[in-house]
């Protein structure tokens, strides 16, 4: 399960930044792969400290604390991009400001269209640790499941 989001993290990164001709050739693949682990770390951050409704609120296209989140993913990207791939801040943020507001509109309406598998419950769950097998890890995780449609 966890694949799916990492893959369309990558999806979303690799075509904005093939696109991008101020991203030298040598340095797209890392700053594809350097973009798919900002993401995925800064989520993986805000569930492990308990900030799970503003990652729902995030993906279900609620404003206020998603808004923060969104802006906090764009700003590890940035700094990622910057310090490990060695692009410009100018560069960097066009990157961000396009990849991050695309992922979470992607997963906002996989996530609520019904006839798609896609079941965020289960991915957020192998974020924090339930495993890629999609069977819930009791307490906390099913609590999440559940606001999520759990085995949709």
């Amino acid at each position: 399960m966890l694949d799916q989001i990492l893959n369309l993290v990558k999806d979303q990164a690799a075509n904005v930044i093939t696109n991008n001709s101020q991203v030298p050739e040598d340095k797209k693949d890392a700053a594809v792969e350097t973009t798919t682990h900002a993401i995925a770390d800064g989520l993986k951050s805000q569930l492990t400290s308990g900030n799970i409704s503003n990652v729902m609120a995030l993906f279900g296209g609620e404003s206020g604390g998603s808004n923060a989140l969104s802006g906090s993913l764009q700003n590890s990207v940035v700094s990622a991009l910057a310090e490990k791939v060695g692009l410009s801040q100018g560069v960097a943020t066009t990157i961000a400001s396009t990849v991050v507001p695309a992922l979470i509109s992607l997963v906002s309406k996989k996530h609520n269209d019904s006839n798609d598998s896609f079941d965020l419950g289960s991915i957020l769950s192998s974020f924090t640790g339930g495993g890629d097998d999609g069977k819930k890890s009791g307490g906390l995780m099913d609590m999440i499941g559940g606001l999520f449609g759990g085995g949709k």
